[in-house]
């Protein structure tokens, strides 16, 4: 399935997610918005889940970038990206006669390239999580792209769009990710973090405009 269109089903399930936290709120004829009583505080998770849902959507849209792009970096006239190369000969480090040995069977494949990437998804790349904004650097340079936010800030008009901004905003939705996914969204000294549905509705609105801009950006190199 293309990324984009993968991207817009799974960030799908945070709308979802949204909409549930309002509809259990008009079911317990607690209002459309106001703050919610203890009893009623479980419904937050909600919209937390919500959070987690839409930076997980961003994770997969870039995997699967990275995954369909890596085949075309090989061919004639193409010089592979040095952080791709730095990652591939750390999978076959051919340094003495036995780790030669070791490596005879996928130097000698028919399909050497494709046997070299499954192992660069299995060895690396499942392992990695391409939320924070230095993950999403690091995926984009093994693709050739080394200044991904310098190129989507040059497609994002108006203010507080500058590379750094759009790094600092998404740091935050993963740091708070973290914190719902890791720790419970809770503070330091046990109360939990205030939630607000509003806040997964512009982490949501703010991953989508990130990934179609990241999408034009691959689509122009």
């Amino acid at each position: 399935m293309d990324a984009l269109l993968q991207f817009a089903r799974n960030v799908d399930a945070s709308d979802k997610l949204v909409a549930m936290y309002r509809q259990l709120r008009a079911f317990r004829k607690l209002g459309a918005r106001g703050r919610l009583s203890a009893e009623n505080q479980d419904l937050l998770w909600l919209p937390r889940s919500a959070v987690v849902a839409a930076i997980s959507a961003l994770d997969t849209y870039v995997h699967s970038v990275v995954k369909d792009r890596l085949p075309h970096l090989f061919g004639p006239g193409i010089a592979v990206p040095d952080s791709l190369a730095e990652q591939l000969a750390l999978l076959v480090p051919i340094k003495n006669a036995n780790s030669f040995r070791q490596a005879v069977p996928l130097l000698i494949a028919h399909d050497t390239v494709a046997q070299l990437l499954k192992k660069l998804e299995d060895n690396y790349l499942q392992f990695q999580s391409f939320q924070a904004p230095e993950k999403i650097i690091e995926a984009y340079r093994l693709i050739g792209i080394n200044d991904v936010f310098e190129r989507v800030s040059d497609l994002w008009p108006g203010p507080n769009t500058s590379p750094e901004d759009l790094k600092r905003r998404l740091a935050g939705y993963v740091q708070r990710r973290n914190q719902i996914a890791h720790e419970g969204d809770l503070e330091a000294n046990g109360q939990q973090r205030p939630m607000q549905p509003d806040y997964a509705i512009q982490c949501q609105e703010y991953l989508a405009s990130l990934v179609n801009r990241l999408n034009q950006v691959v689509n122009a190199a």
